[in-house]
């Protein structure tokens, strides 16, 4: 099958001025941040699927989350045409492959862009909203619409900025490293975890978090913890700064499986009070995980044995 030789208005932006930034996400997700497989699903699988759409390897009258036997081949089509392999797994390498065979064009900061501006930065801006899913449009334009300001503003709620629709430097920044997938890696040492001393941080961490169990639940009151505030507050007086909430925690440092957790990882749960990753932890050991529960506090918990945690066990991060 051929690429089209052209895309209709799909960009991912990976570098700005030679660097590279990091992302989903965010409660929005932004893809190539979570490995997709057969049987999944996942709000990164619906902006995949326009994308191979658009590239003539995907036929869909309506694109879903749903990560089926359709995606699957035409993301095996997409690897054998890289010479990768073909396992039908959209992973780093075909995340990479995918990039390159779209337009790469970073955003670059030339003056704020709001409603009512025609210009070709506007038309670059409304592509990179379109990829990540923030706008719904089936061409892109040089005009600053009321969609774009709404997409825009959306897009700044999730990332905790001023939300006013006007793209200025720090909007065009954090949209460059949402579109690199790899929001927060500036922030967070990656390390490897083989080493005694990150092994022995992952212990002291834990040793941290257990002072305060029982600690009640709060989201206001400042002598108790919500699961994400108490996950951040932790890591932060080992030197570790994370994001606020469960949806960024949740694309926070670096992915591991439920196999390979170790001692010190964060831990994310999805679909517990609402829709996608919406609960978070800290890895102690043996299966266990110290959280903020809602309903106890600061508790420990079985991760496997616990229906109700295994269930919903979505990824484990790495911010060591």
């Amino acid at each position: 099958m051929q690429i089209k030789k052209y895309l209709k208005c799909t960009a991912i932006a990976v570098t700005m001025s030679g660097i590279l930034f990091a992302t989903p996400i965010l409660g929005q997700a932004v893809l190539g941040e979570q490995v997709l497989k057969d049987g999944m699903t996942h709000e990164d699988i619906k902006i995949l699927q326009e994308h191979l759409i658009h590239l003539n390897y995907l036929e869909l009258d309506n694109t879903t989350t749903y990560y089926g036997e359709q995606t699957t081949n035409a993301i095996k089509e997409f690897q054998k045409s890289q010479g990768l392999k073909a396992d039908g797994i959209f992973g780093p390498d075909t995340y990479k492959a995918l990039t390159k065979v779209m337009e790469i064009e970073p955003l670059k900061y030339n003056g704020i862009l709001k409603e009512g501006m025609n210009s070709e930065d506007v038309k670059k801006l409304q592509k990179s909203l379109k990829f990540l899913g923030f706008l719904d449009i089936d061409e892109c334009t040089t005009y600053f619409g009321q969609e774009t300001k709404q997409a825009l503003m959306d897009f700044q709620k999730i990332h905790n900025l001023k939300v006013d629709g006007i793209a200025g430097a720090e909007t065009i920044r954090i949209l460059n490293e949402a579109l690199s997938g790899n929001k927060h890696r500036n922030k967070i040492a990656s390390a490897n975890r083989g080493s005694l001393s990150n092994q022995s941080l992952g212990q002291d961490i834990v040793s941290t978090a257990k002072k305060y169990i029982g600690t009640p639940h709060s989201s206001r009151n400042s002598n108790g913890f919500d699961c994400s505030g108490f996950t951040s507050y932790v890591y932060k007086q080992h030197g570790i700064n994370i994001s606020r909430s469960s949806a960024e925690q949740a694309n926070d440092g670096e992915y591991v499986s439920k196999d390979d957790l170790e001692i010190g990882d964060l831990v994310i749960f999805n679909d517990t009070y609402k829709s996608g990753p919406s609960h978070t932890g800290i890895y102690i050991g043996d299966g266990n995980f110290i959280h903020a529960s809602s309903s106890k506090g600061v508790i420990i918990s079985d991760l496997n044995s616990d229906s109700y945690w295994s269930k919903r066990f979505y990824c484990g991060r790495r911010v060591l």
